[in-house]
């Protein structure tokens, strides 16, 4: 569900700034974005521009920044659509023309739709190309080290809980088809198994450490069932926890 959020007065300024919140997923209009703000986005390789020609129908810039989850103010990304009135040989895939008029369509309104532009700039983000950012030993088609850094530490964080891989891919400002795929490039394993591995290992942790129950440390470690619990421990170790507990001692 998105939530609407005006952060200014319905006059629209000429080269608007649309701000997506990734865990809110959410829309907010501020005021125009300064050159030195786009010329900053550039610089760290965070902006992807597009260049609207005269057949695209669209009279203003409009940039969009992707702010990530839980880091306020980070800005995950940001697509800056640009006008170029005499560029007439730009050709760009029908979804993204069609996607960037309706979000131009709705700034003309009195009353833009946040709700609705937060919508089409999500999906701008998952077919628009991010660009490439140069991160020396980054495995190439994995993850950039400080979005490997935050996934693991956002993973480890939550091992007792449960949560989708969706919030582990907003942290990192990438859709979850994009981050699965490089979490596997980098890590060698998909991110489900790496939890499941991680919460395997904390739970031997506490059977050789602690005097906890299993029904504990299964809650512990972000199972809701013991049973669940000793079937996958069992599976990944070669012996159910309790007698893997006798023979650690």
């Amino acid at each position: 569900m998105y939530r609407a959020e005006m952060s200014c007065p319905v006059s629209v300024p000429r080269t608007p700034t649309l701000v997506i919140d990734l865990a809110q997923r959410s829309a907010a209009l501020e005021s125009p974005s300064e050159g030195a703000h786009v010329q900053a986005l550039r610089d760290r390789s965070a902006l992807t521009e597009i260049v609207l020609g005269p057949d695209d129908g669209a009279d203003d810039d409009l940039l969009l920044v992707y702010r990530t989850v839980g880091v306020a103010g980070t800005c995950a990304g940001a697509i800056l659509f640009r006008r170029a009135p005499g560029a007439s040989d730009i050709v760009h895939p029908p979804a993204v023309r069609s996607l960037a008029q309706v979000l131009f369509d709705t700034l003309r309104n009195d009353e833009p739709n946040a709700p609705l532009m937060a919508h089409v700039a999500m999906a701008l983000r998952v077919i628009v190309p991010a660009p490439v950012r140069d991160d020396p030993g980054m495995v190439r088609g994995g993850l950039a080290h400080w979005q490997e850094r935050r996934a693991l530490a956002f993973m480890e964080q939550r091992l007792d809980q449960s949560f989708p891989v969706s919030d582990v891919a907003d942290a990192c400002g990438l859709s979850v088809n994009h981050f699965s795929r490089a979490f596997r490039r980098s890590l060698g394993k998909p991110p489900h198994r790496w939890l499941l591995d991680r919460r395997i290992a904390r739970a031997r942790e506490l059977l050789q450490t602690t005097s906890l129950s299993l029904a504990d440390i299964a809650l512990a470690c972000g199972f809701a069932e013991q049973s669940h619990f000793t079937r996958v421990f069992a599976r990944l170790v070669g012996m159910p926890p309790g007698a893997w507990r006798r023979a650690a001692e």
